[in-house]
């Protein structure tokens, strides 16, 4: 990793039997131009040839570990707890960063400044097929009422360290699949609008259908997060309003 520093940021990547695609997502980051950087992974005791992969660049993680965990959460908060960098993001073992400079860009943008969080764009990936996906700054009650996580995507979240500690951040173990975005919806509430979107395509979202969000076991707990936050509190009418305003504009610069 080659390249002026500025920020460090850390990446976590968790995963149990990756084999598939681990491989290309630790050279995505690996290969970065950026030189201030930690990788971290967390396995979960694989019994694929996950570990074996990960083997091969043990020298150049800052930090890796292979044992039972409770699942994907509880290995995310473990790599949080090992991370010293300014902002963290979590690289899902089927995804990978868009380009070799991509961290550089990134910290080009938002070097001076002093967020709570940002977010990127992010490709979406279905066998050879790319799809760009635009995002803006968006609201709580925006995400709240889109009733999904699409407007700010876990995989190209980076949040500063400073914040999840002054706020004791950490991903909810009651969920196994959407833990992530009871996150987001707390960390966007907490921060105060101290938060921005860069239009960068930081990060490729592999779709496939062994992954969580094709798999449809997100949906019930989403539905409960939903509950959880008040959405259904909200009158019926604004709610539909909301979602239809807030999902149409998406579509019109997607």
């Amino acid at each position: 990793m080659n390249g002026k520093a500025s920020l460090k940021f850390s990446i976590i990547t968790v995963v149990y039997n990756g084999e598939q695609f681990i491989e290309e997502t630790i050279n995505s980051v690996l290969s970065q131009s950026y030189q201030n950087i930690e990788y971290i992974i967390i396995d979960g005791a694989s019994t694929d040839k996950s570990v074996e992969i990960i083997e091969k660049y043990r020298d150049k993680l800052y930090y890796y570990i292979s044992e039972r965990d409770s699942g994907m959460y509880d290995a995310i908060n473990k790599g949080i707890a090992k991370a010293t960098g300014d902002y963290i993001l979590i690289l899902n073992s089927d995804d990978y960063l868009n380009g070799s400079q991509i961290i550089e860009q990134i910290n080009n943008k938002i070097a001076k400044a002093k967020y709570d969080f940002f977010y990127c764009n992010i490709l979406r990936k279905k066998e050879d097929v790319y799809r760009e996906i635009k995002l803006k700054k968006y609201t709580l009650q925006q995400l709240l009422c889109s009733e999904h996580c699409t407007f700010i995507p876990h995989p190209s979240f980076f949040i500063s360290m400073h914040f999840i500690k002054k706020q004791n951040l950490k991903y909810n173990l009651q969920f196994k699949y959407a833990s992530d975005f009871e996150y987001i919806l707390n960390t966007i509430d907490k921060s105060q609008e101290n938060y921005c979107h860069l239009p960068i395509f930081s990060t490729v979202f592999r779709e496939h259908p062994n992954s969580i969000t094709s798999s449809g076991k997100i949906n019930s707990e989403r539905l409960q997060i939903l509950e959880n936050w008040g959405l259904y509190k909200m009158s019926f009418i604004k709610r539909m309003f909301l979602y239809y305003k807030n999902w149409i504009a998406y579509k019109l610069i997607n």
